[in-house]
């Protein structure tokens, strides 16, 4: 099995190191820099071009990405230019907030999606599966900054029931983890309810309620229980891509988490936080993902077993 581990750990750098580099190659596509954006016209052409030379970032692409890596492998990864403080000090600072969504919003995701895929199962090719497909492909094809924008008109400008933006209060989190969960919501239940399908058709279902044990018991206890594996796998996923796909939600509700910090740093061209945000994140998801997968290999004795050997 540590040899498993191992393997996936191995395979963390090139990514991570793969995505460095996308990042800085597309940030320095976008017109100006950084100090463009954030001093504007308050400094003279001279003040900016000597501000650059002392930045390096007059130095070409490749010395620059360079540069950035090593101080990576120190433990260094910059100070922003927007900001003015280190951006691992900024991304520890807002990651808790991305979590705290994200995490919600799976939890409003396997509430909406667990018993929608288990009823569809049940009553399969009929019309509650028909309507339950149809929810389930609204879902998956509403855009998450729609859905937010609707929520925000509803339930703060019309009957004023929640606040629109931020992290104050309890009730802030509704909004925003029912953006992130309804999305997610989609593809759990379609995971759900093929589980569901496979497992009710197994002897061993057959036979319990061949002994006339009830319906409720056959379905929750023995079916649902068997079903859960895959559909555990399937929201660990969709929890690793939430923690990188909050960008849109954070922006609508104006969430501190690290995609708001991203989108800002991008707005500003400042390429080194920007690329810090996405390593990290990246590297946060990559980590979540890998735990993910050696659970399951805990729990699937073929994996086990191939490792094994």
């Amino acid at each position: 099995m540590y040899r498993y581990i191992i393997k996936r750990v191995l395979l963390l750098i090139p990514i991570l190191i793969a995505v460095s580099f996308i990042v800085f190659f597309i940030v320095d596509l976008a017109p100006g820099d950084s100090i463009d954006a954030v001093f504007g016209n308050e400094l003279s052409t001279e003040d900016k071009e000597t501000m650059r030379e002392e930045m390096g970032y007059n130095d070409s692409l490749l010395v620059r990405y360079a540069r950035y890596i090593g101080n990576v492998f120190k433990g260094d990864m910059g100070m922003s230019v927007l900001f003015k403080k280190p951006a691992l000090e900024l991304y520890l600072n807002r990651v808790p907030a991305t979590l705290k969504l994200a995490f919600w919003g799976i939890f409003i995701a396997l509430i909406i999606a667990i018993p929608l895929g288990v009823i569809s199962a049940i009553h399969q090719n009929t019309f509650i599966d028909t309507l339950s497909t149809i929810l389930g492909l609204l879902g998956m094809s509403m855009p998450s900054f729609w859905f937010g924008l609707l929520m925000i008109i509803l339930f703060s400008l019309k009957l004023g029931w929640l606040p629109s933006f931020g992290n104050e209060g309890r009730g802030s989190i509704i909004m925003p983890a029912l953006t992130v969960g309804v999305g997610q919501a989609a593809l759990l239940m379609r995971t759900t309810r093929s589980s569901m399908l496979e497992v009710i058709r197994q002897d061993y279902i057959r036979t319990a309620r061949a002994k006339g044990v009830k319906e409720g018991v056959v379905i929750y206890k023995h079916a649902l229980r068997n079903a859960l594996i895959p559909i555990i796998t399937a929201a660990g996923t969709q929890l690793g891509i939430a923690l990188g796909g909050t960008v849109v939600v954070e922006s609508v509700f104006a969430w501190p988490g690290v995609g708001k910090l991203t989108i800002d740093a991008f707005n500003a061209r400042d390429t080194t936080l920007v690329v810090g945000c996405l390593i990290l994140t990246t590297a946060l998801s990559s980590v979540l993902m890998m735990f993910i997968d050696i659970i399951y290999a805990f729990v699937d004795p073929r994996i086990k077993a191939r490792y094994s050997r």
